[in-house]
């Protein structure tokens, strides 16, 4: 008994050692660019614009911003395809802009899921509004209030999505009582949620308000993710506002980088959490 007591501390010990180096690993071009701006704790942003492709105008100034921003388009609008094949030649992410149904009356617009769908209906929808959109690699939901609650079609959403090659999925929550994200990880999907809406309120003070909580929230968590709209107030304070970040030492992401490295915190997290719930029988024995 105490041979095995002594093995299971030492595997015990090994489990913390392993999960304390894993977690604080630290890229070494990090550091570089730390020592370069001065700032010890760098963070990572993504930033989606969403409720493109009825404006082929406003979506190209937004296209040639100079940082890896992600650009989501709304399926079957008019310059959906064009603007998403522009999109992914300057080197930029495309996600699908998918509509859901809202609380109230608000126009879904084309290609929208709706509660009243059967599965068949609710997942050609789904297949349809990928297709209208090249290049797309992942997803997030247009309105929703009402769709994203609905555990039964978000797990029809998610089945849906994992059928894609590698595609992820964004919760925009746009509700409260969202269950978006949580169907996502029971289907083990890639996800993310929206930390920051940048516009929710199209007013210039506003969007500068929330340009320095989204600073704030990354380096106080080391990564947060926002999305906005392609207004022009946004496409000016986007101008001002980037350079910003990489003197703040915060690296702008495309979403599909920003959700790996997500999924590496939790799977360390997983690692360090196994690591504790061993320690109590180490001691018993």
């Amino acid at each position: 008994m105490k041979k095995l007591g002594v093995l299971k501390s030492v595997f015990t010990i090994t489990l913390f050692i392993t999960a304390f180096a894993i977690c604080t690993q630290v890229n070494s071009e990090d550091v570089v660019l730390a020592k370069k701006v001065g700032i010890h704790h760098l963070a990572t942003v993504a930033i989606i614009i969403d409720d493109l492709g009825s404006n082929e105008e406003s979506a190209k100034q937004l296209i040639l911003l100079p940082a890896q921003l992600t650009y989501s388009f709304l399926p079957h609008t008019p310059f959906a395809k064009k603007l998403a094949i522009a999109t992914h030649e300057q080197g930029k992410e495309v996600m699908l802009h998918l509509p859901m149904e809202p609380i109230g009356q608000n126009d879904m617009g084309p290609g929208g899921l709706s509660l009243g769908m059967n599965r068949t209906n609710f997942e050609s929808t789904v297949r349809e509004a990928v297709l209208a959109v090249p290049y797309a690699v992942g997803i997030n939901n247009h309105m929703g209030s009402s769709l994203t609650q609905s555990m039964k079609n978000m797990h029809w959403l998610m089945q849906a999505i994992k059928s894609e090659d590698n595609f992820y999925f964004v919760d925009s929550r746009t509700h409260f009582a969202t269950v978006a994200a949580k169907m996502a990880s029971q289907n083990h999907l890639q996800h993310a949620s929206r930390d920051i809406f940048l516009d929710h309120v199209v007013e210039r003070s506003e969007i500068d308000r929330q340009f320095r909580r989204l600073i704030k929230r990354a380096r106080r968590t080391g990564h947060a993710l926002a999305i906005a709209h392609p207004h022009q107030l946004t496409l000016d304070a986007l101008e001002d506002w980037l350079p910003v970040f990489e003197e703040q030492g915060i690296q702008i992401v495309p979403v599909s980088k920003y959700i790996q490295s997500l999924e590496v915190e939790r799977n360390n997290n997983k690692l360090w959490q196994a690591s504790l719930s061993l320690s109590p029988q180490v001691l018993k024995n």
